[in-house]
């Protein structure tokens, strides 16, 4: 079975960048989680096995960290 990827674009509110890093970094799920320039502040790699489960990831794990006010997800389609 193949796991289902995505890209997170991320915004953080205030100072919160690097508290939402932080535990983003630790987070199950999460690949791989990077600052970046731009609109937003942090892009996340993320991985789940269905779409039900990359959806808590998003809307509840995620969306849940103190901080954080807005995502972006793209589904990486099959190439």
């Amino acid at each position: 079975i193949m796991a289902i990827s995505a890209f997170v674009l991320i915004d953080t509110t205030g100072n919160h960048t690097k508290s939402a890093y932080k535990t983003l970094a630790r987070m199950h799920g999460v690949k791989s989680v990077c600052p970046v320039t731009g609109p937003h502040d942090l892009i996340a790699q993320v991985e789940a096995e269905t779409l039900e489960e990359l959806n808590d990831l998003v809307m509840a794990r995620i969306r849940g960290v103190d901080g954080i006010t807005k995502t972006n997800t793209a589904i990486v389609l099959n190439h």
